[in-house]
């Protein structure tokens, strides 16, 4: 590594090395292993808490016939596309972007089913950098808390690599909670339910029970670079999660 990089103490003794003006380095203690990020991955302390849910945003009418849109599918001006991208084409999904956009620009949005209670869940995490947000919205009507189909949040300390993004946080490396692995928080997909969350954050949707479908959209934002529009909140306000 050049000498030229700026050498930063976090916590402890993890050490990130500026490469440049929009990558960092953060070396492993123990291994030496090296992982390399944008230096958005520092945005915000702790943002192992960043997430929030908001309950009834829609009436029950609207929940029906958001549901019964996304069975069908998105129109053919997405050409069968499973990640539907960046525009959005249907004006259903607009209507649902309208009400819930917590003040970011869209990245990719997708709508997803959740009916086989054999699958087997596995960690997913969306971004390795800062700025960026998960949105979800529950469509399927008449879901139970126990029909399953559960969203968990997880510390972000799964692996090595996650801990070295988790620089700033008390899951790094030798922090407090380096090995503390748990749930932070979980959701079960009560109807219209909207959960906003940092993408760092791992996550696990849990198969449902019996032979219900969880149906969700899936919204996939960045807050850089984005310009409000009157419908939608200028910024993210994360509350405690109750």
């Amino acid at each position: 590594m050049s000498e030229e990089f700026e050498r930063t103490e976090f916590t402890n003794n993890i050490i990130g090395n500026k490469d440049g003006d929009d990558k960092f380095v953060i070396d492993n203690p123990r291994t030496g292993e090296k992982y390399t990020f944008d230096v958005d991955v520092l945005k915000g302390n702790d943002w192992t808490g960043m997430s929030q849910n908001a309950d009834n945003l829609f009436t029950p009418e609207e929940i029906k016939n958001y549901h019964e849109f996304a069975l069908k599918g998105p129109s053919s001006a997405y050409k069968d596309l499973t990640d539907l991208g960046p525009e959005i084409k249907d004006f259903w999904i607009q209507e649902i972007w309208d009400r819930v956009n917590p003040g970011i620009k869209i990245l990719s949005h997708s709508i997803n089913s959740n009916n086989d209670s054999s699958w087997l869940p596995k960690w997913q995490i969306n971004s390795w950098t800062g700025n960026e947000y998960t949105v979800i919205v529950y469509l399927t009507p008449d879901m139970q808390p126990e029909d399953g189909g559960a969203l968990e949040l997880w510390t972000p300390n799964l692996n090595d690599k996650m801990k070295a993004m988790a620089c700033n946080t008390l899951y790094t490396f030798d922090a407090e909670q380096e090995y503390n692995q748990d749930i932070l928080y979980s959701f079960w997909p009560m109807p219209g339910r909207q959960v906003v969350f940092d993408s760092r954050i791992p996550y696990i949707a849990r198969p449902v029970n019996g032979d219900k479908t969880c149906v969700s959209i899936v919204f996939k934002g960045t807050s850089k670079d984005y310009a409000p529009e009157s419908t939608a909140a200028e910024e993210i306000v994360f509350t405690e999660v109750e």
